[in-house]
């Protein structure tokens, strides 16, 4: 028996990006699926292309920035199949600009979806969890988390201070059986940088990486498979996190270099 062989999996922001790649990559292997997203047209959309059984496959809409929502959610995830096994809080907003500029309206969105909604959701899960002794929660971070670059601040707080809680979660929620995994994508070929908030993206704006959503799911699931804590996408990734952390001046200089590389 593989993996997720009978595990029921909850994705959140389902519907496009790495979420999407996520379920299209676990459908096959015989596990449940319950995707969540704002808008109820696009999980009907996306549940006619998944290869899952219709009683395999549980679609709610929910913004998991509201509590409510976020209940109501695991109450009816919890009566269709009477447990949870992985939850991966993928839902996320992106937002763009310099500090100096940012509107706070949409920093407060920023940390409301990007800290908030998988904070909503750990909450809900855990009691499910310790009731079931064991349980695995996976935060899609950033790598903007580790190593910010110039214009996303904002969004790179976010997704800093997810980091930070959820590594606080793990210490605290391993005794009890539940695994908590972070997950450090760079940038990802998907629609994110259109629908980010705060000023639009140029088409030439640099990059520390660039990958497929496919490849940032198979990397994804493989090391969810592997028991990883920490998920990173790419190798040249991983070491700029390194570098970050062992010499963040000499990080400063690549990315100062980078950005201006680019524009020149």
């Amino acid at each position: 028996m593989g993996f997720w062989d009978g595990k029921v999996v909850l994705i959140t922001g389902g519907t496009r990006g790495i979420g999407l790649a996520l379920a299209e990559g676990i459908a096959p292997s015989n596990a449940s699926l319950i995707l969540t997203a704002r808008s109820k047209e696009e999980l009907e959309k996306v549940s006619s292309s998944l290869p899952v059984s219709i009683d395999n496959l549980f679609l709610f809409p929910a913004d998991v920035s509201d509590d409510d929502s976020v209940k109501r959610l695991m109450v009816e995830t919890f009566n269709k199949f009477g447990r949870i096994d992985i939850v991966i809080n993928n839902a996320g907003v992106g937002l763009r600009g310099k500090v100096c500029d940012i509107n706070p309206d949409d920093l407060e969105r920023a940390f409301k979806v990007n800290l908030f909604g998988p904070l909503n959701m750990v909450q809900q899960t855990i009691p499910i969890f310790k009731m079931q002794g064991q349980g695995t929660i996976v935060n899609i971070c950033s790598l903007g988390a580790v190593r910010p670059v110039p214009n996303i601040g904002g969004y790179s707080a976010s997704k800093a201070a997810l980091m930070s809680l959820m590594q606080t979660a793990r210490l605290e929620l391993q005794p009890l059986g539940i695994k908590v995994i972070n997950v450090f994508p760079g940038s990802a070929k998907t629609g994110f940088r259109d629908n980010a908030l705060g000023v639009s993206y140029p088409e030439n704006e640099p990059r520390l990486s660039r990958v497929s959503p496919d490849l940032v799911a198979s990397r994804i699931i493989s090391g969810i498979e592997g028991g990883k804590n920490n998920i990173f996408i790419t190798w040249p990734d991983k070491a700029m996190a390194f570098i970050s952390g062992a010499w963040p001046g000499l990080a400063d200089k690549l990315v100062f270099w980078a950005f201006r590389r680019k524009k020149g």
